[in-house]
């Protein structure tokens, strides 16, 4: 029954771009006489790398990725992108998003179709960016309206313990109007795992139950008065966490199970004069308030605060100051609240210094990859899977540029950068939960422009503070050197060094060594071949050696119609 609604609302949104295409005025026709028959552009990548590690019986011999894209316009009007990517590789179940994947995206004027894996934002309340595979339709002419939709698979059925999940599908639409003096919305999403996909082999052990969720929200923006918005949304949501009758129908929403209903709230007020802007936000997230539509999210809490914007000469000013609380229903043993802030103060004190500093207590989520990773990647598709959710607590950064030097023949710079970042405790997505993380990083950079010659030096400290006293600290030299021989070839030689060690001592020292060559033939084919060298030393001493060679491809074309003939113009 799924499959069949699933099938049936894909052909009918390529039913509606193929009707689309052939809905031409009488206007149309004219521009479109005029426009080329027929625009092609894109192009391929391929890239090969081998690994021989004497030390690591468990490294991959070899590994491949495969990428491409392609854009078709037909009579300047009817566009088609069309891209994806490959690869051999097994990439664990803690990457968010998987990463063979196949998209098309077909518009005519100001209608855009969608099919394969795609996203869309309707509110931080409801569809909040979650990635599925499946169609869409957005819809924006020019009378200040807006209409988009979208239906697909938000999840595959997976039995890995670390993730288990039942199939979920999910589907929903948003309008949009748009005025002078207001604007109006309002959406709704549906999200619902289907029972009926259970991929576990022993019903008595399944660790999860399937869920259902119906949210969505409405918002409103008025201009009463000029330099004056007030502006709101409201949210609901509405989430079955453990389905018990009429689970296989994907149904508006089943009420009979663990079921409940949560609210959020946002309403804010701004003024402008002159080159200030200051405004108030209040926002009200109810405790346990969810949607499958996102993939994480921040609720039990309620915020009060003010804003102000400014700039004085060459400083730019950003504050944001208030007050928030959580525990809203008094279920918790401990209610905290506290002021919250943000600040951002940015100035170009002189034409070559430049400094900014901003401070924030304000919860964000971030991936943050460790030290470990970072310097022992050999190439740009390693460690993909490696990455961690984090919410943050409190950051603070600073950040310094200096030109020392800038003509024609030569440019010379230096950057200082620290950042302080406190992690949330008790997170299920993060090897980092709890953690005080030091970044501090200072380089110079020196480019001799006729000859085309860059090197640039850094030397950096990442210190991360763990609970119970312990601590891993990971000093990093950086040199890296690059030329182009006869504007075609380019070559580059990148060294990095890190010594880490934690409470008890030294941890390992990591050499990384990278030397890599690139041509360009006819400006559309480009091959890259590098070698590698990985050398870590401290509990286990252990070497690898990687080759990667890499091509790419680009092109466009051009059918036109000159003098009654067909003329084909292009760079292949």
């Amino acid at each position: 029954m799924e499959k069949r609604r699933f099938g049936f609302i894909k052909y009918s949104f390529l039913l509606i771009a193929f009707l689309c295409t052939f809905s031409v005025t009488a206007q149309d026709i004219e521009a479109m006489a005029k426009a080329p028959i027929l625009t092609m552009n894109g192009g391929i990548s391929l890239s090969q790398i081998a690994t021989y590690a004497p030390d690591n019986p468990n490294a991959d011999p070899y590994a491949l990725y495969l990428g491409g894209n392609l854009s078709i316009t037909a009579l300047g009007v009817v566009t088609v992108p069309l891209s994806f990517a490959y690869t051999n590789q097994q990439l664990s179940k803690s990457v968010s998003l998987p990463f063979n994947r196949f998209s098309i995206a077909p518009s005519y004027k100001w209608v855009k179709v969608y099919a394969g894996y795609t996203s869309m934002q309707f509110s931080p309340y409801s569809l909040a960016g979650h990635e599925l595979f499946g169609g869409g339709i957005e819809l924006t002419p020019d009378n200040g309206w807006k209409f988009s939709a979208l239906f697909g698979r938000m999840k595959k059925p997976n039995a890995d313990e670390s993730d288990p999940s039942y199939r979920r599908m999910g589907g929903g639409f948003n309008v949009e109007y748009q005025h002078e003096k207001f604007d109006v919305g309002i959406n709704l999403f549906k999200a619902q795992d289907i029972a009926d996909t259970n991929p576990f082999p022993n019903p008595d052990s399944i660790p999860i139950n399937p869920q259902d969720n119906l949210t969505g929200s409405i918002k409103a923006n008025l201009n009463i008065v000029k330099n004056l918005r007030i502006g709101g949304e409201y949210g609901m949501s509405a989430v079955n966490r453990g389905m018990t009758t009429g689970k296989d129908d994907f149904n508006l929403l089943h009420t009979k199970g663990d079921m409940a209903v949560y609210h959020a709230g946002k309403a804010q007020v701004s003024y402008t004069f002159f080159v200030n802007t200051i405004g108030a936000t209040y926002e009200r997230v109810a405790p346990n308030y969810t949607t499958l539509g996102a993939y994480y999210m921040t609720n039990d809490y309620e915020n009060i605060t003010a804003n102000f914007s400014t700039s004085i000469k060459k400083i730019n000013i950003a504050l944001d100051g208030g007050y928030q609380r959580n525990n809203l229903d008094e279920q918790k043993t401990n209610t905290t609240s506290r002021l919250i802030y943000s600040a951002n103060i940015s100035s170009a004190i002189t034409e070559k210094l430049n400094l900014s500093v901003s401070l924030s207590n304000l919860q964000a989520y971030v991936y943050v990859n460790d030290i470990y990773s970072e310097v022992t990647q050999t190439n740009q598709f390693q460690n993909l899977d490696t990455l961690n959710v984090t919410q943050l607590n409190y950051t603070a950064s600073l950040n310094a540029s200096y030109l020392l030097e800038s003509s024609k023949e030569r440019r010379q710079s230096t950057n200082l950068n620290f950042m302080y970042q406190k992690s949330a405790e008790a997170q299920k997505y993060s090897n980092f939960a709890g953690n005080d993380i030091f970044n501090t990083s200072l380089s110079y950079q020196f480019s001799l422009i006729p000859s085309q010659f860059n090197a640039s030096a850094s030397v950096s400290n990442n210190y991360n503070k763990m609970p119970e006293n312990m601590y891993i600290n990971a000093m990093t030299y950086n040199v890296s050197l690059q030329k182009t021989f006869f504007k075609l070839l380019k070559s580059s030689l990148t060294a990095t060094f890190s010594d880490m060690y934690n409470q008890e001592g030294a941890v390992s020292n990591v050499l990384n060594v990278r030397l890599s060559g690139g041509y360009t033939l006819a400006k559309k084919h480009n091959f890259n071949l590098a070698m590698t060298l990985l050398h870590t030393s401290g509990v286990k001493t252990q070497n690898q050696f990687m080759g990667n060679l890499s091509y790419s491809y680009a092109f466009n074309t051009t059918l036109t119609r000159e003098e009654k003939k067909l003329k084909l113009k292009g760079n292949f």
